[in-house]
């Protein structure tokens, strides 16, 4: 099972997001793609495919494992996180202030095929990494034929 990728040009479409949206859907579903759906804005993230499993990485500078929540109910993966304005009483004026506070939360359709009992999450150097294993009956097996 693959995910969707993207290698050509996309630039003719970009004034018209929710077409190429709803384009891409209906081209997955037709050809029984797994989808992976990403709600604009956020902290920025990557997700992928191996073997075994899928994987998300998403930064998230300056957060801590406690300030971050991951949950995976009805084929949908929600991470919430929260970073608190610093101290305001820092000697001398802001001229530029562009370090992003306050709260997030970011929503992934995720394939039905995964094995959400074992989903396991990590945070390291600034970057969360959600693993969420192929069930068994969704990993490639060979089917040996047998003949006369």
């Amino acid at each position: 099972m693959h995910l969707p990728t993207q290698k050509r040009s996309t630039a003719v479409l970009r004034p018209f997001p929710e077409l190429r949206w709803d384009a891409d859907r209906l081209f997955n579903e037709m050809f029984g793609r797994p989808q992976v759906r990403v709600a604009p804005g956020g902290p920025e993230a990557d997700f992928f495919e191996t073997e075994n499993e899928f994987v998300l990485e998403m930064d998230l500078p300056g957060f801590t494992n406690d300030s971050v929540d991951v949950t995976v109910e009805k084929g949908v993966m929600t991470i919430h996180g929260e970073r608190a304005l610093e101290n305001e009483e820092a000697e001398g004026t802001y001229h530029l202030r562009e370090r992003s506070w306050g709260k997030f939360s970011r929503s992934f359709s995720i394939p039905h095929t995964i094995d959400s009992e074992s989903v396991d999450a990590s945070f390291n150097g600034g970057v969360l990494t959600v693993k969420l294993p192929k069930a068994a009956e969704a990993k490639a097996r060979k089917i040996e034929i047998k003949g006369e």
